[in-house]
């Protein structure tokens, strides 16, 4: 089996029985549920997703994608035409007639109202588009009532298809940081607020949102004060355990033997169980053409990883966070244990900025508090690639 450094479906996809199971289930059934996903970078929230999706449009429902991230430039106006374009593609067997959203977008205005009477659409769902693409056109500028729209229009087609479905908005957090107009003004929040008034009155259409970041995450959904207060069920996708990895070993990597249970138990270790950590050392083995691996080839096998890949994986990690921060990070991959007050003493920054950059770099899901006082880093790859840049 080929590995894949991109989030994977299908017969690439490993593990997560209970997650997928659960998923699948509500959001096929009757029951009024959607779900937040968190969980640390990586950790495979979009294979879930993707996978998610798989299955439930094998079941006929229909599935509405999109990523936030994908969304550049990063404003309301893209984000309004990105998600119009994936709800047409998504529905699009379904139609009376084949069309794309570029269609609508090169119609001229005149004729737009004959294009969809044409296309024998429901009034509501032509309203939707009419309305929504006169926007993305900036024949309106009539924000609001253009997103409301857009989200409107995902429940109207399945009213008018008779049909189910699903909206995913992976790294949902980020939509807080889309802007509008020429001083790019952010309002983001309050399209977040828009959707969850809609999604109260929709009938058909489900919600499913993810981000990387749990304390970001919680703010929009589980707080008192959250939009999404009491709206989705929360889920937080962990690491792979022992069994989900000897799964996937046995799915990429059949012919592999392991000289002992030690060096099975250091792969799980150093990869802290994250399926990109396992693909890029599993990328490495196959490619080495290894029948058998020790610890001492393990070891090497992960230098040679991150010669070859660490400043390309985790270089996104360092871009968006402080000089402290990185420092901090540096004294605890150096020296795993350390108290706020050794990192202060060794990495020479006062202990406030300790305290604080460990905060931060907690909400970021980077480590992880294990009792007073003693950090840990949530994927010990990256701990090894900053040990290994000390040395350079």
């Amino acid at each position: 089996m080929s590995f894949s450094l991109y989030s994977v479906s299908g017969q690439g996809f490993v593990g997560r029985d209970e997650n997928i199971t659960e998923l699948v289930k509500q959001l096929s059934s009757k029951n009024k549920i959607g779900f937040s996903l968190s969980g640390i970078r990586r950790i495979g929230k979009t294979s879930i997703l993707k996978e998610t999706k798989r299955l439930l449009e094998k079941k006929g429902i229909i599935v509405i994608y999109i990523s936030v991230w994908s969304i550049v430039p990063s404003t309301v106006d893209e984000f309004a035409k990105i998600l119009n374009r994936a709800t047409i593609l998504a529905f699009e067997k379904k139609l009376p007639k084949k069309f794309k959203f570029e269609h609508l977008l090169v119609t001229g205005t005149k004729a737009l109202q004959t294009f969809l009477q044409n296309l024998k659409l429901s009034t509501t769902v032509a309203a939707d588009l009419e309305a929504s693409v006169s926007y993305v056109r900036k024949e309106s500028d009539d924000v609001e009532n253009a997103m409301k729209k857009s989200f409107s229009l995902i429940e109207d087609l399945s009213r008018m298809t008779k049909t189910q479905s699903v909206l995913v908005i992976d790294e949902f957090p980020s939509l807080a940081d889309l802007t509008y107009g020429t001083k790019n003004q952010k309002m983001g929040l309050q399209i977040i607020q828009l959707l969850r008034t809609l999604f109260e009155d929709f009938k058909l259409t489900k919600l499913v949102v993810s981000g990387s970041f749990r304390d970001t995450l919680e703010n929009l959904v589980t707080k008192s004060k959250a939009p999404f207060y009491k709206q989705l069920l929360l889920r937080e996708i962990m690491p792979f355990n022992k069994k989900e990895i000897e799964e996937f070993l046995k799915h990429y990597l059949h012919t592999l033997k392991f000289s002992d249970e030690d060096t099975k138990n250091e792969l799980y270790k150093i990869t802290s169980g994250i399926p990109y950590n396992l693909q890029l050392i599993g990328k490495e083995i196959q490619y080495l053409e290894l029948k058998k691996i020790d610890r001492k080839k393990l070891s090497e096998i992960i230098k040679i990883v991150l010669q070859k890949d660490g400043e390309q994986s985790f270089k996104e990690f360092t871009e968006n966070i402080s000089p402290s921060e990185i420092k901090v990070l540096k004294g605890l991959a150096k020296s795993p244990g350390l108290s706020p007050i050794d990192i202060s003493k060794q990495e020479f920054i006062d202990e406030n900025s300790v305290n604080n950059s460990l905060n931060l770099l907690g909400k970021k899901g980077i480590i992880k508090k294990v009792k007073r006082g003693r950090y840990e880093f949530t994927d010990n790859l990256f701990s090894e690639w900053l040990k290994y840049q000390s040395l350079l």
